[in-house]
Order: C-alpha cells, then sequence, then structure tokens
C-alpha cells in the first residue's frame, strides 16, 4: 500500500533512542565539519619519493597524518584519514624493491615543547597508501627513522626515539623479518635513551649505523645528551651492535649519521656536544666507523640541536653533502666533503628531512616546518606548500563581521585572519585570508564588533597592535628587555610561549596580558601595570636555563611559572580568572585589587590549558587541564559551580589517551559542552557528567582550541588548520526520541558565494581552497524507519500560506533526459535518523520543451526575506516549524525592492510556465493527430484527412513560433532564430540576477512579450475551439475512434 506523506515547509527531525553504547558519530551522521584552511603548509617531519616514480612522493605532518602527491607537489590528498589513530608522523619509508609497500613511523622525530603529541607505532600500506594496518610498537610514541631492506620489504628496522617527556622501555632499534607482525628490540641502551637516526649500507644490507640520544623534555627545560648518547655500528643486520666512538667527543647530545650510497666507506656524523667548549660539529669516517675525524664546527649546523641535527648525503656522490638546519636558508650543501658550504634557499624554513632520488641526484624532496617541497633541478627551484591545509594554530577567536573572520597563530609562520565564507566564490581561498598581529605563537585580541585594531603576541613577551587599515603595528611590549638565552628566574617578567592576550568586554582600550602577573593597559598599550602578585606556583628549581646539558634553549618554550589563560567574566565586571603552567588557579572580583587561590584540591602540577565560565551561570566554571609534558596521557576536565570554592572532575567517557585542551559550553544550550583533546572532539549534553565522541568527518588530529560563534562551532587544530560544524543548532534541539523530528533551520542568508557542501556527497574537504558553508537553507529532519512505499513530502509556505515549494521522496518517474534540460528536482532523502537536504531558497524549476535546447535558466526565482513555514508528512504524520530567510548583508535593498522582484518574478514564471505547457500540449495533440491521419484510408476518411492536414499545418505555423525544434545542442542557438518561449525564458533569466532588482528594461521587455503573448495564446485558444474541436466532431460523425483532443 503505498502512502502519501505530505511535508509542508516545516522541518521535523526524529532520532532513534540512544542506548549507551550507540555512538553519536552514527546518529549525526548526516552533521558534517567543513575544512576552511588556510592553503598553507604546516610542520612535517618526515618526507620520501618513489623510486621509479618521480611524480609520486608522500609527505608525514606533525599532525596531519600521511599526505601523498601523484602530480609532484601540484596537490597533495591526505591518504591515512578513516586509518591513523593518531595525526603525527615521524618517518616515512617506501619499499625500493616493491614500490606499493609503504611504512609509516608514528610521533614527530623533531618534537617540540609545545605543537607535538605523540604516536602509536608503525602503520603498513602494501596498495600505495590506499588502506592502512598497524603493525605494533605502539608505546614507541616517537620515531625517527625506518629503514627497509633494498631487497626484501618484509625486513625493515625501526628506529625508536621513544617517550619524549618521561623514562620508558620502549625505545631503541626494533627490526622485523616479517613485514612487521613481529618485532624484536636489538639494540637498548636505558630508558632514557632512543635512536635519532638510521643509516643502512645498500651495498650489504647486514652493515647499519644507528645514533643514540638521551634525551627529554620537562615542561621546564629540553634535555638532550647523557651518557646513553652514541654511535652504534652493526655487521650482521641488526642484531648485534658495537659502539664506534674513536675519534669522538666524550660528550654527546643529539646526533644523527648516514653511510655513503656512493661509497660504503664513508660514513658522516653531526653531533651536538659541549657548545661552551665548541666540541660538536660534523665528523667524517673514511674506514667505516672505525675512527673519526672533524671536519667542521660551524655553529649554523648546531644551532637548536634537539630540533635539527639533521644530515643527507648524496647517493651517487660521497662528497655531496646535506645538513639541515633552522631558518628560511637552513638546508646547506657541500659538493666537496664538507670543506665549504652554499645556502639553499627553499619556500620555507626549519628543515627536518630530505629525500634524494637514488637514480637523480638533482631530485630532491625537502620537509620542513612548511610541508615538504619538490625539486628537479638540485634545489634552485621548489613545487609550492601552499596548497596543503597543514596548519597547527594554537588558539581561535572569532569577530562578529559578515562573513566572520577566524583569527589565530600559525607555528612556524605568522597569525592569521581568515573568512568563514568565500563571498562571491564557491571556496575560500589565499584571496580571503591574511596575517593578522603579533607571530606564531599568538593570542589575538580585538574589538569583535570592530576589529580594526587587533592586538597580538609572540614569544618572550612580545606584542604588536596592528592597524587593520593602516596594515601596520605598533610594539608594545610592557617593556624592551632582551630574554633570549637567559634563565628563566633572571627574566624581570616571565611570558609563556603562548602568553594570554584578552581584551575586556567592560572597558573600552583596555587589554590584560599574562606574564607571572597580570598585566593591564587603558590605553591600548601605551602603558601597562602589573594588577596581581605572581598567581604562579614560582618554583625556583624550575626557573632556571630552558636546555642542557650541552645546549641552552631559552626562546620561551620552556619558561614555566607562567599564566597560560586569562579569561574575564561576560556577567560580572572585575570577575577575572588566571591559569598558569604549573597548575595555579586564580581568581579576583574587584578587578585585581584582591586575588584567591581557586586551585582545585589534589590538583597535580599541571597545565591549565583553557577557562570556560559558563554563559548561563556567573559562578559556574570550566577547567581543561594536561599533563602530557609529565608523559601522563590522562584527560582533566573540572568543574566548578561556586566560583572555584569546590570542584569535580568530570572526565567520564573521554578515554586515557584523550589528554584535553579545551571546554567550552554552548550559548544557547546550558549543559552542553564540547571538549577538544589530542585525538579529536566530544560533547556532552549533561553539563560534563558523561561524554561522547563528536569526530564525525574531522580528522584525527588534536584539537587545540574550540569557538562558539554564530551558531557555528569552529575548531583549531594541530596539524589541519581551521575547521567549522556550521550545524550547532542541530545539537542544541537535539533530544534521544523514536518518533520523528523536524528541526528548525538556522535563520539563512541569501547567500553571494556557491558550494560544494550543498551535496549530501561532500567531504567537507576540497583540494587547494577551504569549503564554504552550503548557499541554501539546510533542513534536517529525522525519521524512523518506514515503509518503502511511504513517501515523504516537504512542503514551503510563505507567510500568506501560499505554497513557495514543495520535494518528495519519489522524484520524477517521467523526467525526460535532453541537451539543455531543466534539472531534475531534488528528492527527499528517506534514512533511518537524521537526514539532510539543502532547500536552494528558490521557487519551483521551470518546465522545459522536450528535446529543445533554449538558453537560459529553468531556475525557479529567489525567495525573499520572511518568515517561511515547514511542513514535513508522512504515514499521516506531520511536524511543522518555521524558517528565516535572512536579506545578506552586502545588499542594499528595501523590503519594497525584495517584494517587487517577487510580484515580477512571480508574473513572469506564471506566463512563462502557461506558454510552455500550452506549447507542449499542442505539439503533443499534433503528434496524436499525425499518428491518425497516418491510419487513415483515404477513400473513407478523404474530406476528414484534408481537414486534419490543414489543422496538423496550423498546429506546427502555431508550435513554430513559440519553439525553435532545429535548437537541439548548445551552439545551435547561433544557428537559428529562436522560438517565442526562448526569448520569454530569456527574460527571466536576465532579470533573475543574485541581487534582485527589477530594471526598467525587463519591465518595458515583459511588457512588450505579454502583449505578443496574448496574440499566441488567443491563436492557440481559437485553434481548440474552432477546427479542433470541429475536427474532432467530424471524426465522431464518421466513427473515427480516437477523441485526442478534450
Amino acid at each position: 500500500m503505498r502512502v502519501s506523506v505530505l511535508i509542508i515547509c516545516c522541518l521535523t527531525i526524529t532520532y532513534e533512542i540512544l542506548s549507551q553504547e550507540l555512538k553519536l558519530d552514527s546518529v549525526f551522521n548526516n552533521l558534517k565539519y567543513r575544512s576552511i584552511g588556510p592553503f598553507r603548509g604546516g610542520r612535517a617531519n618526515a618526507g620520501t619519493g618513489v623510486l621509479g616514480n618521480s611524480l609520486t612522493y608522500y609527505m608525514g605532518t606533525t599532525g596531519g597524518g600521511v599526505w601523498k602527491t601523484s602530480d609532484a607537489g601540484q596537490h597533495w590528498i591526505n591518504c591515512s584519514d578513516g586509518f591513523f589513530k593518531m595525526g603525527s608522523v615521524g618517518a616515512i619509508a617506501v619499499s625500493e624493491s616493491h614500490n606499493n609497500i609503504v611504512y609509516v613511523g608514528m610521533g614527530e622525530h623533531a618534537p617540540r615543547g609545545v605543537m607535538t603529541s605523540h604516536g602509536d607505532g608503525v602503520y603498513k600500506s602494501t596498495d600505495a597508501g590506499k588502506t592502512w594496518d598497524n603493525m605494533g610498537l605502539k608505546e614507541t610514541q616517537h620515531i625517527s627513522r625506518i629503514v627497509i631492506h633494498p631487497k626484501d620489504p618484509n625486513v625493515i628496522w625501526v628506529a625508536a626515539q621513544g617517550a619524549l617527556n618521561g623514562p620508558t622501555e620502549e625505545r631503541g632499534i626494533y627490526k622485523s623479518t616479517d613485514g612487521g607482525k613481529s618485532w624484536t628490540r636489538t639494540l637498548f641502551v636505558n630508558n632514557l635513551t632512543g635512536a635519532s637516526e638510521l643509516s643502512l649500507d645498500y651495498h650489504n644490507p647486514d652493515v647499519l649505523y644507528a645514533a643514540m640520544w638521551e634525551h627529554m623534555r620537562t615542561p621546564w627545560k629540553v634535555i638532550s645528551g647523557g651518557k646513553g648518547s652514541g654511535l652504534y655500528k652493526s655487521s650482521d643486520g641488526g642484531v648485534t651492535w658495537k659502539i664506534i666512538h674513536q675519534g669522538l667527543p666524550e660528550e654527546k647530545g643529539k646526533m644523527a649519521i648516514a653511510v655513503s650510497r656512493a661509497n660504503s666507506n664513508w660514513v658522516y656524523a653531526l653531533i651536538e656536544s659541549d657548545s661552551q667548549q665548541e666540541k660538536g660539529g660534523l665528523f667524517i669516517s673514511k674506514n667505516s666507523g672505525k675512527n673519526w675525524t672533524r671536519i667542521s664546527g660551524d655553529h649554523r649546523f648546531l644551532q637548536r640541536a634537539w630540533y635539527y641535527i639533521e644530515i643527507t648525503l648524496d647517493p651517487n656522490d660521497e662528497n655531496t653533502i646535506y645538513i639541515l638546519s633552522g631558518g628560511t636558508s637552513g638546508t646547506f650543501r657541500s659538493l666537496n666533503g664538507g670543506k665549504d658550504w652554499e645556502r639553499i634557499r627553499s619556500h620555507h624554513g626549519d628543515y627536518h628531512d630530505l629525500w634524494i632520488n637514488p637514480e637523480n641526484s638533482k631530485n630532491l624532496l625537502l620537509t620542513s616546518d612548511g610541508g615538504s617541497e619538490i625539486s628537479f633541478d638540485k634545489g634552485v627551484h621548489w613545487s609550492r606548500i601552499d596548497n596543503m591545509p597543514t596548519a597547527q594554530f594554537y588558539r581561535v577567536t572569532t569577530d562578529n563581521m559578515f562573513p566572520y573572520n577566524i583569527y589565530g597563530g600559525q607555528q612556524d609562520n605568522s597569525s592569521v585572519k581568515i573568512a568563514s565564507i568565500g563571498i562571491g566564490s564557491s571556496g575560500i581561498s589565499e584571496s580571503d585570508w591574511t596575517s593578522s598581529a603579533g607571530g606564531e605563537s599568538a593570542f589575538l585580541a580585538f574589538d569583535p564588533d570592530n576589529p580594526v585594531k587587533v592586538m597580538g603576541g609572540s614569544y618572550l613577551g612580545s606584542i604588536e597592535l596592528l592597524d587593520t587599515k593602516a596594515k601596520v603595528g605598533t610594539k608594545v611590549m610592557i617593556e624592551p628587555n632582551l630574554y633570549l638565552g637567559l634563565a628563566a628566574r633572571d627574566m624581570k617578567y616571565l611570558f609563556n610561549w603562548n602568553a594570554p592576550i584578552v581584551k575586556s568586554v567592560h572597558e573600552p582600550n583596555t587589554y590584560y596580558h599574562g606574564a607571572q602577573y597580570l598585566l593591564r593597559t587603558r590605553d591600548e598599550g601605551i602603558s601597562w601595570e602589573v594588577i596581581s602578585p605572581d598567581l604562579t606556583a614560582n618554583i625556583d628549581a624550575k626557573q632556571g636555563k630552558g636546555g642542557g646539558p650541552y645546549t641552552v634553549e631559552a626562546v620561551g618554550a620552556e619558561n614555566y611559572g607562567t599564566l597560560s589563560y586569562v579569561v574575564e567574566s561576560k556577567h560580572e565586571k572585575g570577575v577575572i580568572y588566571t591559569a598558569s603552567n604549573d597548575g595555579r588557579l586564580h581568581l579576583t572580583r574587584d578587578n585585581g585589587t584582591t586575588w584567591k587561590n581557586v586551585t582545585p584540591k589534589g590538583l597535580p602540577e599541571t597545565l591549565i590549558n583553557s577557562i570556560e565560565i559558563s554563559p548561563h551561570d556567573r559562578g559556574t566554571v570550566y577547567l581543561a587541564t594536561t599533563r602530557y609534558k609529565f608523559n601522563d596521557y590522562t584527560p582533566g576536565l573540572y568543574k566548578s559551580t561556586n566560583y572555584g570554592k569546590s570542584w569535580k572532575l568530570i572526565n567520564t567517557g573521554i578515554p586515557k589517551g584523550a589528554y584535553t585542551k579545551v571546554v567550552r559550553e554552548d550559548e544557547k544550550r546550558k549543559n552542553l559542552l564540547f571538549a577538544g583533546t589530542v585525538t579529536g572532539m566530544y560533547v556532552s549534553w549533561n553539563g560534563g557528567l558523561n561524554w561522547s565522541a563528536l569526530q564525525l568527518n574531522l580528522p584525527i588530529t588534536p584539537i587545540t582550541d574550540i569557538a562558539i560563534s554564530h551558531g557555528n562551532i569552529v575548531v583549531a587544530t594541530q596539524g589541519r588548520s581551521f575547521w567549522i560544524l556550521d550545524d550547532l543548532n542541530i545539537l542544541r534541539q537535539y533530544e534521544p526520541s523514536n518518533e520523528g523530528t523536524l528541526y528548525t533551520p538556522v535563520p539563512t542568508y541569501i547567500a553571494n558565494w556557491s558550494s560544494s557542501f550543498n551535496s549530501n556527497e561532500s567531504k567537507g574537504i576540497e583540494l587547494l581552497r577551504g569549503v564554504n558553508p552550503a548557499n541554501g537553507m539546510v533542513l534536517y529532519y529525522s525519521l524512523p524507519p518506514l515503509e518503502k512505499e511511504t513517501e515523504l513530502t516537504m512542503t514551503i509556505l510563505d507567510e500568506q500560506d501560499n505554497i513557495v515549494n514543495t520535494f518528495s521522496s519519489t522524484g520524477n518517474k517521467n523526467y525526460v533526459s535532453y541537451e539543455g534540460n531543466p534539472p531534475k528536482k531534488p528528492v527527499l532523502p528517506k534514512n533511518i535518523g537524521l537526514n539532510r537536504f539543502v532547500w536552494n531558497m528558490r521557487y519551483p524549476l521551470l518546465p522545459g520543451i522536450p528535446k529543445v535546447y533554449i538558453e537560459g535558466s529553468y531556475s525557479g526565482h529567489q525567495a525573499i526575506p520572511g518568515t517561511y513555514k515547514l511542513i514535513l508528512t508522512y504515514d499521516k504524520k506531520s511536524f511543522e516549524t518555521k524558517a528565516i530567510i535572512q536579506a545578506n548583508p552586502f545588499y542594499n535593498l528595501s523590503k519594497a525592492q525584495y517584494q517587487a522582484y517577487h510580484t515580477f518574478m512571480s508574473s513572469a514564471a506564471t506566463s512563462y510556465r502557461e506558454m510552455t505547457d500550452m506549447t507542449n500540449r499542442l505539439n503533443e495533440m499534433n503528434k496524436k493527430l499525425k499518428s491518425l491521419l497516418s491510419e487513415m484510408n483515404p477513400e473513407e476518411h478523404n474530406e476528414l484527412l484534408n481537414i486534419g492536414h490543414k489543422l496538423s499545418q496550423d498546429l506546427t505555423s502555431w508550435d513554430a513560433t513559440m519553439a525553435q525544434r532545429l535548437s537541439k545542442a548548445y551552439d545551435d542557438v547561433e544557428n537559428f532564430e529562436n522560438g517565442f518561449t526562448a526569448h520569454y525564458l530569456n527574460l527571466i533569466s536576465e532579470s533573475d540576477s543574485s541581487i534582485p532588482k527589477i530594471t526598467e528594461g525587463s519591465k518595458s521587455r515583459k511588457v512588450e512579450l505579454e502583449q505578443e503573448w496574448a496574440k499566441y495564446k488567443r491563436d492557440a485558444e481559437n485553434l481548440l475551439k474552432g477546427p479542433v474541436q470541429a475536427f474532432n466532431g467530424a471524426c465522431q460523425e464518421q466513427n473515427v475512434g480516437v477523441l485526442f483532443v478534450k
């Protein structure tokens, strides 16, 4: 039995009742985040080419997984999404004998104190990156190199650097002889020493060289070097190892080692050692590691050793050496065995990996903090890196412009302001974003209603006030101090790498800046005052120099005892919370006159990464804490309902390992919370009592910050740029139910953009540009299981209950496809659970004349701003809601102008439908007439045949006026004169502008065409009333049994 379902301009969404086991990703499967960019390469640590295929390369990013290009870097496509459980990559290797086999080692090998996450072992692909399997070694956390046997891809060695932030056993050199199914650790030194490099003698694969690195990063210091650091050699395929230190300094930090593929006797080593004694440098052994000679002590090769120390050798020339280091010109090359050096410049800087094609030494893949670049001329020219959305952002905030803009500091680049919509375009491109104030680690603060001036920071307390109109800024640091190289305790003002900056919501021109104290300016940075005591734990023993024992690190990333977050209450003037990176939370309720320590009791030493004051209750506050720098990956979310007097841990549902970075509460629905973790997004509907994953199509990447803004969830990531979930209103309205539900859509602007996101097939990502939101009204409804025969109908009504448009789940079975035909009418999806349908906010499609190509658009005209009614119907059930269309803020149109457009276009559509229907009707009549005449006996019906042929000629003549039936393809309209319907459709098409104004020319042309149509219409009616009826009568008199005209 067929059941008709009427849906009238009302959105209803139905959900099945959730069991505790049901994942929200399956409930909200039609909700999707969209990637907006920017497309500006972020940090990458690993890259490799493919032997025998100079167009294909792989890149391993430090938060965005693995990317592949098949066109030498013109486009990069992620190939690990859906398979990897973590986003940070440290090593990639492709088998030279079987180039479909790829191994990936997880966990970046050049780890920072910030913007670094760990990995989960080794992944393997046997189909060139289409699918992946995890092959174990999950606890190694950071892998620096994978080496594959040149003839047997089942034999592999892994250099496991190990945990960054604490002692662990899972580090050293591992070997597998069965393609990663099982592993044997063959070299282990101690629980702080991992393998920083591994090099294979390709002429004798039993010979390997390894660099072992004793290291650890505490929250306050980079420890690089110790008794565990050393160089090792194996001559039995990595089964056993021996130390090769003859001629090397006793003090060893991080090291790199490489054996020449051109000459196996030559081995180079780059060694961090005692920098005060200048013992480090580049060493060479010309007898396979038996003894060593120092050939360079160039400081450029050793700077920030923990982050660099990378060496690559030309596989075809033992005298050509590449050393990777920091800065935009930090790739160095020697052509004479290290005697002289030249700089190689590329598009970015801070380099971490270099692959050289063994078959062509001019073909390079250089990997840096800006991504991977390809050269075919030995580094003279490089492929682009503005085509990968792999940026790492610290924070995110938004303004209130239209479209609203998103702000954040990109690691190893500038800060960014990017539009949420690419206006006038089908995507968000480079023209839609620009740099903003401050630098890579910037907090950004401004008046969201008038963001002309933006205050942004950088490390060591640097601040800039950017004038966005002048496009230049003023340095407004509290006072200039050269802190580089100093111990933290010797810095007058101690700033976090990502030091908080906040603009007051209560006082004009007032900003707050976090050091170890809270600083305030009331004159946009011209002067600052300290308005608090030290608000940190102030542990002197942890405020020394940021690096050792051989290299000092003092650029602020290890500053400990600093404020990490500041938030001012929107509810109450003078209420401010501060958080520190050593686990202290303070509150002032009198604008800084007095302060109270409101740290949760028993809170261990930790980084408090974000504070959220509830938008619904002035006394409720949330904390996101993280202890990953203590090698503790336990989530740490806290809630207080009494200004911090007491606290409750609210982690239930977030698994261990998903350490937390941020928590936010929705502005509209109380207790609707969102949390960002190192593994993705989580949601709670009950104030944090329990959590569920809300990953949807968001790739696995660390979430660093979240903004609830403009009815959207804006997400900052650590490796995949910015993402937006437009459909927050669905989460706000969601209630588990077995019944159907129609959700009220958000007020929707008349769009001046287009988007691939209209389609439910969109994955939320595009090549080379960000994804615009849908440019129609996005309707969501939920359905229980329905019979196959059940029809679902959506009807949209205006304020006078006039039908605007209707849609059905059945589709049009009589649709005729031909060149230039009107598009198919969209069909309502009818799936169990949540359904998504994008109404283009237009009236019904106009009809065409089958097989006739007409130049023009068959789109119905735009619905104008106003309130509409949506009705969804099925199985005698009906759901109703309202929908609002908003005027585009860029269009300077009055309500009267919109109404005039609607009146004109409605009238024109009515006339066009009438003439097209008449044309199609009479043409079908003529076809039947001709068929009838062809079957008549001339001897019996001679007179009737004469009448019929005359009638057919008259119908054909009228039809020729209305339609050019020789026009059947695109350019036919230039060869044949157009029929009258084409002229009228042209009027409609040319009058329907994006900014809907009706010109005097359109009005006068419509009058002319209406006068013509009145004549043609009379002619058609006269045919029907006269000759047609007369012919029918004659047929009946002569017992011709076909009555073809009613």
